[in-house]
């Protein structure tokens, strides 16, 4: 039945291409070229294939054109990258060329930085949005730690918002997956309306509205389970104060509750230290590769408790730019604040028993500001500014989990607070020694200051007959809770990018690089010991070496190359010990990646487009610092342990179709992708490797005013797991693994009013 449906949509697409096509292409939305925001280079407009960086970019017309709802659709797009989440809604755990975090823990730095509309999101939480009211995607592949900034070693993630107009405009959408069995039910409305206001002041709204009723069915009790119901809010001022200065003013208000993550729990497959192996699927665990889920958490169970995630943002940005005659040049200034809360109360265990469960409460709190300046003297180009941030983050963590050997439950808590400080000076020129050769170079220097106190779970853990919580009350109330740990800690650094580009000519660009960059040292406040002296982990490490080719080969293929040496020093880790069954981060190996990238398209007729993107990543360790493969020893075998999240091969093609009939534009697209096997940081789990479909099918109208979509998400129905934990407390090598849905089919319905 799968296999059926998926070829009938490749024959709904290919099978369009006997209509005559009178008008143009409607495909020109997935091939225009998008503006880039890489450089920092102010005033001055580059497409992807004028930046000497390995990137990939989507414009928003095609991120609707491909029917993208999120962050995560976008990473199977995109070679050697991952942007899943992890456990709870809205936490990215992302990796691009295999530099990837290891825990959700907010303390511990992320390995590729988010920015939207120019701010720097400093953890995980509240990431993972929906493609909503976006003019661009950008993803930077690599170390990007000169115009970047800080905590960007594996690569960085550019979100832009759309701007006020000077013109009116409006469109709604409808948006719902059907309820067919085994597909779900989800729906999306969104809204926006922009233009001018007064002379020379133009405004934005933009409303998002999604319930979505839970894609996976509970075996414990036939209800559905994963629901949420999401609200944005996006209102934005654009005032051209005068000729030569620009003010743009964005708040964004966001809510998100429902179920929160979706979890299977399964034994490991792989030999332990005492040589065991666990059958695939016994006993009260799940078979990999399933969609078999229960919990008796969604308040029927014998304990009447219920999983939940809240997820509230606020966010405020000021962008202020202005045109200076120093250097023909501009100015711009980047005032970003944004106060993240995130709840929830989770089945850690993905049982229908009431055997782990956990519950998290957390805030995270930053402002930032980039000044940064932008001009050009002769043959240089100068870009140079100055970044501060301060970030406050509290958390807690309760847990839950039952004793099967007494009887009792062990209910523990552990958190605290981090407060941290950076500064970064940074500058880059780029030295133009003809019109085709140019030289390139960049510094930064930053000094981060980070301060923590916390208490551990052993220190709030008490032995009941009853499940209970042990909330220490400083994120959700009364502060009862004393903390046996303080500390701070300083690190600064010099990262530098020096490159080298050459255009042929107008239709092909070389270029390469050497770069380095730094990931913050970090506490963690998610610690098991009073006692626990393996704090801060150190800084991380990336240096790279990158060549690349951008080639446009003639009017109808155009093909991207990059290969790319990385070396990791230092990597950071957050790992489970069997000594003392704690979470302990740490600076557990150095590492080395080499691979390549292609991607570009081909028009193989007037009709027809090919798209393609391939990765192929050869990770190892070449140095390990703890034991890595957990096998009591730290020796060669622990070189020899495949590197946590790296697949060696992915990619991904697609069949792009536009058409007419009558005056209708018939637009069709489908694209297949791939991703090898990855395994958690401790190689105990591998998560399967994932091939997928997806597929639709729109008619515009002949005004171009609306149209109408059908499609198809993951129409293998392929189980997809963004990661795998191990759950040292239920024994018998158990595994925690986050689920993303399976297959989706629905139709879309746009209106523009213009």
């Amino acid at each position: 039945m799968q296999r059926n449906l998926a070829y009938s949509f490749v024959l709904v697409c290919i099978g369009a291409s006997s209509i005559v096509v009178n008008a143009e292409s409607a495909r020109d939305a997935l091939i225009e070229e998008v503006v880039v925001t890489a450089t920092k280079k102010g005033n001055v407009i580059e497409s992807v294939q004028d930046v000497p960086i390995a990137m990939s970019a989507f414009s928003g017309d095609q991120l609707e054109s491909l029917k993208i709802k999120d962050l995560q659709d976008i990473g199977m797009l995109v070679p050697n990258a991952n942007l899943q989440p992890i456990t709870r809604k809205g936490t990215q755990f992302f990796s691009i060329r295999g530099i990837s975090p290891s825990s959700s823990i907010l303390s511990v730095d992320p390995s590729v930085g988010v920015f939207i509309d120019g701010v720097y999101l400093p953890t995980g939480a509240g990431v993972v949005f929906d493609t909503f009211d976006l003019a661009s995607v950008e993803v930077l592949r690599g170390p990007q730690g000169v115009m970047q900034g800080r905590n960007v070693v594996g690569g960085a993630v550019l979100m832009s918002t759309t701007k006020p107009t000077d013109e009116f405009k409006a469109k709604i959408s409808i948006r719902g997956d059907s309820r067919l069995k085994g597909t779900g039910e989800d729906m999306t409305y969104t809204a926006l309306v922009t233009g001018p206001l007064t002379d020379g002041l133009n405004g934005k709204l933009a409303l998002y509205y999604n319930d979505d009723g839970g894609w996976f069915k509970n075996e414990f009790n036939g209800k559905n389970i994963g629901d949420s119901e999401t609200v944005i809010a996006r209102g934005a001022l654009a005032w051209d104060a005068t000729e030569n200065l620009g003010f743009q003013l964005q708040y964004e208000y966001f809510d998100q509750t429902g179920w929160g993550g979706v979890y299977q729990a399964h034994r490991r497959s792989s030999r332990n230290a005492s040589g065991n192996v666990w059958p695939d699927g016994s006993g009260p665990f799940a078979e990999k590769g399933t969609f078999h889920v229960a919990s008796d958490m969604d308040g029927s169970g014998p304990d009447g408790q219920e999983a939940f995630g809240d997820l509230r943002v606020n966010s405020v940005t000021l962008t202020t730019v202005l045109d200076v005659a120093f250097g023909d040049g501009s100015v711009t200034n980047i005032f970003g604040w944004r106060d993240v809360k995130q709840d929830g109360f989770a089945d850690v265990d993905g049982t229908d028993t009431l055997t782990f469960n956990s519950a998290n409460n957390n805030e995270v709190n930053h402002w930032s500001n980039e000044l940064r300046y932008f001009g050009s003297f002769g043959e240089a180009d100068v870009t140079t500014g100055l970044y501060y941030l301060e970030v406050e983050i509290d958390d807690e963590t309760n847990q839950t989990i039952h004793l099967a050997s007494n009887g009792l439950y062990m209910n523990r808590g552990t958190g605290g607070t981090q407060d941290s400080e950076t500064l970064g000076i940074f500058s880059n020129v780029d030295y133009h020694i003809t019109d085709a050769l140019t030289l390139s170079g960049g510094l930064r220097w930053t000094e981060e200051k980070k301060a923590t106190q916390s208490y551990a779970y052993n220190g709030r853990r008490t032995f009941t007959v009853e499940p209970g919580l042990n909330y220490c009350g400083h994120v959700v109330g009364d502060e009862s809770c004393a903390f046996d740990y303080v500390d701070d800690a300083k690190w600064s650094n010099l990262s530098f990018r020096a490159g080298v580009s050459y255009r042929r000519d107008e239709d092909t660009l070389f270029y390469a690089s050497v770069s380095r960059s730094y990931r913050a040292g970090n506490f963690s406040l998610r610690r098991t010991n009073v006692a626990d002296q393996r704090m801060p982990v150190d800084e991380e490490r990336m240096d790279q070496l990158e060549f690349g080719i951008k080639w446009d080969v003639n009017e109808r293929f155009r093909l991207n190359t990059a290969l790319f040496f990385l070396e990791a020093i230092d990597l950071q880790r957050v790992t489970f010990s069997e000594e003392d069954a704690s979470q302990v981060g740490v600076n557990a190996a150095d590492a080395q990646f080499v691979g390549i990238e292609l991607d570009g398209r081909a028009f193989l007729t007037d009709s027809l487009t090919l798209t393609f993107a391939f990765g192929h990543n050869d990770a190892r360790y070449t140095r390990a610092i703890i034991d890595i493969n957990t096998d009591g020893t730290i020796d060669d075998d622990d070189l020899n342990t495949p590197v946590q999240n790296t697949p060696i091969l992915m990619y991904n093609f697609g069949l792009l179709h536009d058409t007419h009939v009558n005056d209708f534009a018939l637009n069709s697209q489908v694209i297949y992708t791939h991703r090898d096997n990855v395994v958690n940081s401790q190689a105990t789990q591998d998560r399967g490797s994932v091939d997928t479909i997806d597929a639709n099918i729109t008619l515009v109208s002949p005004d171009d005013t609306w149209e109408v979509s059908l499609y198809g998400r993951n129409l293998t129905n392929k189980a997809v797991y963004t990661q795998s934990t191990v759950l040292g407390s239920m024994g018998d090598g158990a595994h925690l693994s986050n689920m993303a849905k399976g297959r989706r089919i629905g139709m879309e319905f746009k209106y523009r009013f213009n």
